[in-house]
């Protein structure tokens, strides 16, 4: 199990409040690529471990058919719905994973993702 040290979990959880200052966001978590969370935030009801679970399989099928395509390396899967969507940013060992209902904003929130995704990296690799 993955256990973060308390200095580690406010500088995460800085950093995800700086992504949701920048990107119109719902939910934002960072979680294992196995689906454990270590930081999670929601502004509605989310079950925090269902997508945590959820997003890891995903990761998984989207890192097996980049590999199977010869893409090289999975940045991001995009899941898009009718009213929402959910990105999850690749973070080295672990998985930024931002969620919004705004469409015109997920370009944006793209690109911010990608940004703190290499803090979220840098943060848990030490």
């Amino acid at each position: 199990m993955f256990k973060l040290s308390p200095k580690k979990q406010r500088d995460l959880t800085e950093i995800l409040r700086e992504v949701v200052n920048y990107a119109e966001l719902e939910a934002i978590a960072v979680i294992t690529k196995e689906g454990l969370h270590l930081a999670f935030f929601a502004a509605g009801k989310v079950d925090s471990d269902l997508l945590s679970a959820i997003s890891a399989a995903i990761l998984s099928t989207g890192e097996m058919a980049v590999d199977k395509m010869g893409f090289e390396k999975l940045s991001e899967v995009i899941v898009r719905g009718k009213s929402g969507y959910i990105i999850l940013t690749d973070a080295g060992k672990f998985v930024l994973i931002g969620a919004g209902r705004e469409a015109t904003s997920l370009g944006l929130s793209v690109r911010v993702l990608r940004a703190y995704a290499k803090r979220v990296t840098d943060l848990l690799s030490k």
